[in-house]
């Protein structure tokens, strides 16, 4: 496995294909059953790469840069599939948006909102939901960055939240941590299913 965390999209193109070749060594028919025949003859996850252009009309809707990591990512693929065992695919450009405005996310804002009322200490929470960018989603799971903390090499937290209870998972320093956390989680399912 690559050892390094991948920002640049030469590097994120070496990792995607070593993440895409080990599981594809290991995919079961249900797995395969859920990918695209393109992906499965290319034993690739992803997709085509995202333009420049894309890029900076996600920006530009968006109204926020997307960090390096993310922007290294779609420029190699505009989307993924098979994120996290909960996660079930990375968002292409025309995709990310911002949580709020999702509908699975306005709803648990919403009523995450109204508690925050009562109590206080839960408006930090609230106001990490307002600013929190969508960029990979699955049934009940989400994977947002926090846009209000824009570290010096303009790398955001990225969060890891489970809709159904409200929990969210302690922040990864950066998209690339994050998305190698759901990689992890797949290969450890795996490993136990099999072991």
């Amino acid at each position: 496995m690559v050892a390094a965390l991948p920002t640049a999209p030469e590097e994120w193109r070496e990792y995607l294909t070593e993440y895409s070749h080990a599981y594809f060594s290991g995919a079961t028919e249900d797995e395969l059953g859920a990918l695209d025949e393109q992906q499965i003859a290319a034993r690739w996850l992803g997709y085509e790469p995202a333009s420049e252009q894309m890029l900076a009309e996600t920006e530009e809707r968006l109204g926020v840069l997307l960090p390096p990591s993310l922007r290294g990512f779609l420029l190699t693929s505009n989307g993924w599939t098979r994120v996290a065992d909960w996660v079930e695919r990375l968002c292409p450009c025309r995709d990310i948006e911002w949580f709020i405005e999702t509908d699975n996310g306005a709803a648990f804002f919403e009523g995450t909102r109204r508690f925050a009322t009562a109590d206080p200490d839960e408006q930090d929470y609230v106001e990490l939901l307002r600013r929190g960018l969508t960029v990979a989603c699955g049934e009940g799971d989400v994977w947002f960055l926090d846009t209000g903390k824009n570290a010096a090499d303009g790398e955001y937290e990225g969060y890891h939240l489970v809709l159904n209870d409200g929990e969210i998972y302690d922040p990864y320093p950066t998209f690339s941590a994050l998305f190698a956390s759901g990689r992890q989680e797949i290969e450890e399912g795996r490993a136990e299913s099999n072991g």
